[in-house]
């Protein structure tokens, strides 16, 4: 009886060593596995960091070119900037270049037309002169002309008186007459001489 007892109590301890030996096992597996699974996890952590990494590097060297960029821009537009000063500042100045020639000229056409009109005038006031010339000529050979003539009929007058070895009154009178405007004729080409000697 008593080693009856003492047989089923040790297959009983064997059998509780069994089954902890058993569990041990099942939790050993169930350990490797969540290590399996966690070396995993593990793994894909650094491969998705190391992915992560080089992004990262990527995003780096984009910045950096990106920055470099937008300092070759900026240096540009500043370059512009200064362009565009230049170039209106040559147009202000060319533009007042434009407003003085423009100014200039309005001058020489004003004075052009000046010197138009009074050339105008001068080539009228000519042709007024010579107008007066021609009339002043005219007036002169008319006064020439009948001066010769009163002389011719004064010296003919005077040869008839001496032939006729007298003269009557009416005679004198006439030659006196003849004689007035004779020397009326004189006076008036000498004024006109005179006249054209001013002119």
């Amino acid at each position: 009886m008593k080693l009856t007892r003492e047989k089923k109590a040790l297959q009983e301890a064997h059998q509780q060593t069994l089954d902890d030996l058993q569990s041990e096992e099942d939790k050993a597996n169930s350990l490797a596995k969540a290590k399996v699974k966690l070396e995993q996890q593990l793994d894909d952590l650094e491969g998705s960091l190391e992915q992560e990494k080089k992004v990262r590097m990527d995003l780096e060297r984009s910045k950096r070119r990106f920055e470099g960029d937008l300092k070759l821009t900026q240096e540009s537009l500043m370059d512009l900037e200064n362009d565009k000063q230049q170039l209106e500042e040559k147009l202000k100045k060319k533009d007042f270049e434009i407003a003085s020639v423009s100014s200039r000229l309005e001058d020489e056409q004003v004075a052009a037309m000046q010197l138009q009109k009074k050339l105008k005038e001068n080539q009228a006031r000519i042709e007024e002169l010579e107008e007066e010339l021609d009339a002043e000529r005219a007036a002169r050979a008319k006064v020439e002309k009948q001066r010769c003539d009163l002389s011719r009929e004064l010296e003919d007058i005077s040869e008839r008186l001496e032939e006729a070895g007298g003269a009557t009154s009416a005679q004198v009178e006439l030659n006196k007459k003849r004689d007035a405007e004779f020397q009326k004729l004189r006076r008036e080409l000498e004024e006109s001489e005179e006249v054209h000697g001013r002119r």
